[in-house]
This record gives structure tokens, C-alpha cells and sequence, in this order.
């Protein structure tokens, strides 16, 4: 069973101007936003022009233990700080020069896994599972404060956290295990009460401007391969689909799902107001895509390829080198391990960033082998 946190460390001088960190840019959630979209449209200092200018301003150890379940998490950005997870914790940096602002520690590292990280309303969300029960685990939520660090809720789940959706001061958590039946549960950001549950659907962690997608699976033959969409705030059914469908991600503006049919692996784009299809293109194989206004990027087995986003008309194919990274759109670029491409066309425009990168206020913020790095023109 997991239990509540022990230590909080702050670092002499952490607090910051509240005015200074609303000014400062985001990147708050693992996709950048609530749509999993990993698209960010306000990044215009590292572009085409000035990627190969970049260049490394500073770097950290990120903290490791041998005895340790919990592992190093993609950064997030917010109020001037990047955070990430350790062997150990939670630690948040200030993102210009590194410095350490606050660390949390778990109270058993051994017994707490990778969180799944989100800020919401100043918070910072962790959502995790314990690592010493294979056949009924559980998961919690914790609420740290964005400055410092100090908690400020916990709550404790019946079932494993596998997915989890931040959006509209709500958190979102489904999973089950051989003990437990799929759930889907919901709880207020602001203060971890419970806001509503339904039993027997499993839900991704994706938000379409405040609509989810819950697939059933009750274990029927005539339930499955049925899709809802519901309300994030209130749990209310907006439609349902005859359709077995996993959320992928959605367009920056929440009006499209990209989605995953469970038997076929095919990628469709549904609309998210009634979940009518608008276009299937080939099975999707690796899980990892990005959306902006015109494309969406995928990867396929050692290679990255554009559709366009109105009809999932194919623009362009790469094949590179390396092994293919969570897509990563911003500043008309793309990022995706191997060499940075021009997002229009797929043309090589800079060096490779390895490993989990975020890209936002004119820096590239990136956890590589336990090690996180800030790179600035």
C-alpha cells in the first residue's frame, strides 16, 4: 500500500514574483495540453533559423537509488520551473539557470512508481501506483504546491493509475487489475474529492476541451466495441459509439479525437461532438503522435510520417537512423529523437535531441539517462 509523503525540501530563495510566474510560458502537461497534442504554438524563438544555434546553457543529475521502482518522468513547465520525477521523487528547477527550488521525497521508494505528472491551478499533479502487489495494486494522487513543493492533498485509489487526464480543474484516473474491476474515477484538482466513477470503462489520458472518451469493457461480447464520451466535470454521457475506441490524442482546439480502434489498430479522426468519423488511415502501430493545425505526425518503425489533417492524406515520409521518439511539434519544427525536422516538410533542420523533450519560452528542456538539460540559442 502506498503511503503519504515524509519530506519536503526547499531550496534557500525558491519563492518567485506571482506576477512574474504567471508571465512565464507552459508546458503543463506531458502533451503540452489536456488534447495530448504535444503541439506548442507560442514557441517562436527556436525555429528553423536558430536551431542550430542552440546550444547547451546548463545540467543536472537527477537523483538515483539502486533500490528504486520509480524512474525519471518527461519535464513539465510552469511558473519558471521545470519538474520532473527521480528515483527518489519529485524535484522542480529554475528553468533559466537549473537551480534546485524544492525536492519531495517518496516515503518508500521502493514501493512508489514513475508518476504520471500535470499542473493544475498552481498544483502539481502526481498520480502513481505502488510496485509490491502484482495482483491488487493500488494508486494514489498527491497535490504539491508549484512553489513550494509543501503537499497539500493526497488521495488513495482502488485500482492501478494506468491513464490519467488533467483538464478543466479535474483530475481523471482509470485502470483495474486481476483484483479489480476497469474503472474510471474523477476528482477536483483543487482538493481531491471525489467528483464522480463509472465502473466497467477504461478511459485514456485525453481531453477534448472537457470531453472525455471511456471505452467499456465489462467483458461481454455484446458490450464491448462501445465508446462514450462524457462531460470531464459532471461524468455526463455526451453520445455513445458502437465502437472500441482508445483516445490517442486530440486536435489542439479539442473539436477532433484521434483515435485507435482496439481490434484493427487503425488511427480515425471522430468528431468530438457526436463522434461521426471523418477520415481512417492505416493501422497505427506505435502509440506516439503530434497534431497542429494542419498535420498529424506519427511514428512508424524507425521513421515519422505527416497526415494531413482534413482527410489523413499522407504529406510526406522519413525514415531515419534511430529508433523514433514521442513527437514533439513547436517553432515550425519537429522533434523526435534522431535530427530535428521542418514540420512542413520533413526536411533535416537541425542536430538530434535524444530521449523526452519539451520545447517552450526559446529553451529545449530534456531528460536523457537520468539527466536533465536546458538548450538556448
Amino acid at each position: 500500500m502506498l503511503a503519504w509523503f515524509l519530506t519536503v525540501t526547499l531550496a534557500a530563495g525558491a519563492a518567485v514574483n506571482p506576477a512574474a510566474a504567471a508571465a512565464a510560458p507552459v508546458w503543463d502537461h506531458p502533451g503540452y495540453d489536456a488534447e495530448n497534442s504535444y503541439y506548442n504554438p507560442a514557441e517562436d524563438v527556436i525555429n528553423a533559423g536558430s536551431i542550430r544555434r542552440v546550444g547547451k546553457k546548463w545540467q543536472v543529475k537527477l537523483r538515483s537509488s539502486d533500490t528504486s521502482c520509480s524512474s525519471y518522468s518527461a519535464p513539465l513547465l510552469s511558473g519558471g520551473r521545470v519538474v520532473t520525477s527521480d528515483q527518489l521523487g519529485v524535484s522542480a528547477y529554475a528553468a533559466d539557470t537549473g537551480r534546485l527550488l524544492w525536492r519531495y521525497d517518496w516515503d518508500d521508494p521502493g514501493d512508489n512508481g514513475t508518476p504520471r505528472l500535470g499542473i493544475a491551478d498552481g498544483l502539481v499533479i502526481l498520480a502513481n501506483n505502488g510496485c509490491n502487489s502484482q495482483s491488487d495494486p493500488d494508486g494514489q494522487l498527491i497535490a504539491l504546491d508549484l512553489r513550494s513543493g509543501l503537499p497539500r492533498w493526497r488521495q488513495g485509489t482502488d485500482i492501478p493509475v494506468n491513464d490519467t487526464a488533467v483538464d478543466k480543474g479535474v483530475i481523471v484516473v482509470s485502470g483495474g487489475s486481476p483484483s479489480d474491476e476497469d474503472k474510471v474515477m474523477a476528482f477536483s484538482a483543487r482538493d481531491g474529492r471525489t467528483l464522480w466513477t463509472r465502473t466497467k470503462h477504461l478511459s485514456s489520458g485525453v481531453s477534448a476541451n472537457g470531453t472525455i472518451l471511456l471505452r467499456r469493457t465489462d467483458g461481454s461480447d455484446v458490450a464491448e466495441g462501445e465508446s462514450a464520451a462524457v462531460d470531464i466535470v459532471s461524468g455526463r454521457v455526451r453520445w455513445t459509439r458502437k465502437a472500441d475506441w482508445t483516445a490517442e490524442a486530440a486536435d489542439p482546439a479539442g473539436t477532433r479525437f484521434y483515435v485507435r480502434d482496439r481490434q484493427a489498430s487503425r488511427l480515425s479522426a471522430v468528431r468530438a461532438t457526436d463522434g461521426q468519423p471523418a477520415w481512417t488511415a492505416p493501422p497505427l502501430l506505435r502509440s506516439m503522435i503530434a497534431i497542429d493545425g494542419n498535420r498529424l505526425y506519427r511514428v512508424f518503425d524507425q521513421g515519422i510520417d505527416a497526415l494531413r489533417v482534413t482527410d489523413g492524406k499522407r504529406l510526406w515520409s522519413v525514415r531515419a537512423a534511430a529508433d523514433m521518439a514521442q513527437p514533439v511539434r513547436a517553432g515550425g519544427l519537429l522533434y523526435s529523437a534522431g535530427q530535428v525536422r521542418k514540420a512542413a516538410d520533413g526536411a533535416v533542420a537541425g542536430p538530434a535531441y535524444d530521449g523526452a523533450v519539451i520545447v517552450a519560452g526559446g529553451r529545449i528542456h530534456q531528460v536523457l539517462d537520468g539527466t536533465l538539460s536546458a538548450y538556448a540559442p
